[in-house]
């Protein structure tokens, strides 16, 4: 074959790998012309009824930070916070369902945010985030063989623990529990940026999934999301951007539907009727469809719906048949 045929051919996958990393160069920017309502969430408040921050260690040898509200029952409830910041604004909740005598309750701090692992706003590879889990579920089990487990998650928490149930590791829990889980871009809840939360950039995303198709990973470290916490609410343990790697772990996978399937028929999903990050109209839509029960909260927007008394009644109930 002569070298006027095979050129071409050959600069297929140099045209290919050039407009991926071209298009790498594109950061997040944020438009902060709106975001959540963040009145709600009254972080001092929160931050005071805290539990102090312990440790384990995973089986990398880092160290991830969680709070322990503790209780007699050997049902033990994981929580997971949303994007963005850390376990601290689940507190109430936490210690309600705790006081209450429903669980035992654990909120852990998920690696790259507060805390968490050494490398805030990353992770190492894709799955880790549900590794971790399992390592500190495997670490609870050894002191309390008779234990079992719930996992629940508010936002991309919510949608973490559903990904968690879908995958190697989603016997380890016995339910869950999914308070306005973020269901993804390809899904009819989503609304553009989260309502203001969320901010990507489509070219470095498309950049680096072009890559990470030929099995180039070395960029997966730069920053895809940015989150539009506005001044006023911040206290320096936020995390405003994440890498590639770990935006892609805190969602679904790309099939959120097959997410949803694994979910059990007596999981709990709730989601605020006014919640701002998402359509929550849809959401009984897909539910249907996917043959899951979710119930609508009325009135509850995304944040009202993890600080309201009534749903923690609505858990707790929920928590004491399990």
């Amino acid at each position: 074959m002569s070298w006027k045929f095979l050129l071409p051919i050959l600069l297929v996958p140099l045209i290919y790998l050039a407009i991926a990393f071209s298009l790498t160069l594109f950061a997040p920017r944020i438009d902060d012309s709106q975001s959540l309502n963040f009145d709600r969430l009254r972080t001092d408040d929160n931050l005071r009824k805290a539990s102090a921050l312990q440790v384990f260690t995973a089986r990398d040898g880092q160290s991830l930070s969680y709070a322990h509200y503790p209780s007699e029952s050997t049902l033990k409830l994981i929580l997971l916070h949303g994007s963005g910041y850390h376990g601290a604004y689940l507190a109430p909740m936490a210690r309600y369902l705790s006081e209450s005598g429903a669980a035992d309750v654990f909120v852990m701090n998920i690696r790259g945010h507060h805390q968490s692992g050494r490398h805030p706003g990353d992770i190492a590879y894709l799955g880790q985030l549900e590794d971790d889990i399992a390592d500190f579920i495997m670490q609870r089990r050894e002191a309390d063989p008779e234990a079992r487990f719930v996992i629940g998650g508010h936002s991309s928490g919510g949608a973490l623990a559903i990904r968690f149930a879908a995958g190697r590791h989603g016997a380890m829990a016995t339910n869950y529990l999914a308070l306005a889980p973020i269901l993804g871009h390809r899904a009819p809840t989503a609304l553009e940026a989260s309502g203001g939360w969320a901010h990507i950039s489509l070219p470095r995303i498309i950049g680096l999934s072009m890559l990470n198709a030929v099995s180039i990973h070395a960029l997966d470290h730069l920053e895809t999301v940015r989150f539009n916490l506005p001044a006023d609410y911040r206290d320096g343990t936020e995390t405003l951007g994440y890498s590639w790697r770990l935006m892609t772990n805190f969602n679904l996978h790309d099939d959120f539907k097959a997410d949803l399937a694994a979910l059990p028929q007596t999981a709990l999903t709730l989601v605020g009727g006014d919640d701002e990050a998402m359509n929550a109209d849809a959401f009984p839509i897909v539910f249907k469809e996917m043959d899951k029960s979710v119930e609508i909260v009325d009135a509850a927007d995304h944040f009202s719906l993890v600080l309201d008394p009534a749903v923690f009644e609505r858990i707790d109930a929920w928590l004491r048949r399990q």
